[in-house]
């Protein structure tokens, strides 16, 4: 069951990519956008999450599993279901437009393999290899402790 904010947010990152590079995207990428959305969100709002879900330590990055089952069928293909834009706070709207602007240039793989290179995916999965599979949590707050240290050095 994917909770109503992350119903909005997707829709959101869906909608805005679609304006921004003319195209809709695959659901790897939509969960590599959502996982940043999210850490990045936590990182500069004092922890607060956009969204309950937890994300998950799949061998490509990080993967809220009712997000996976709700866009399996397209595999790698670009998701091509209709959204409304949602009703939610302009300044989260806007941080997100910000992030999919940012994040968005990359493709799904591209993605992954950013986060195979960041704490929270390496520090869920405890040393396995990249081609093992997890389940494994990761954790909201090393999501949010990463990119604090990130956003930090990167403004220092």
């Amino acid at each position: 069951m994917i909770s109503e904010n992350l119903k909005k947010i997707v829709s959101i990152i869906i909608l805005h990519h679609r304006e921004v590079f003319q195209e809709s995207l695959t659901p790897m990428k939509l969960q590599k956008l959502c996982y940043y959305v999210q850490a990045i969100y936590m990182a500069t709002h004092d922890g607060e999450p956009l969204f309950e879900e937890d994300f998950e330590a799949w061998t490509y990055g990080p993967v809220i599993r009712a997000l996976y089952d709700k866009y399996k069928d397209y595999g790698w293909r670009s998701i091509q279901e209709e959204f409304e834009f949602p009703e939610l706070e302009p300044e989260k709207i806007e941080f997100i437009k910000q992030i999919v602007e940012a994040y968005g240039r990359y493709d799904g793989a591209a993605l992954a393999t950013m986060t195979h290179r960041e704490d929270p995916w390496l520090d869920a999965r405890k040393g396995l290899s990249e081609i093992e599979g997890s389940n494994a949590l990761i954790s909201k707050e090393s999501m949010k402790s990463f990119f604090e240290r990130k956003l930090a050095a990167y403004a220092g």
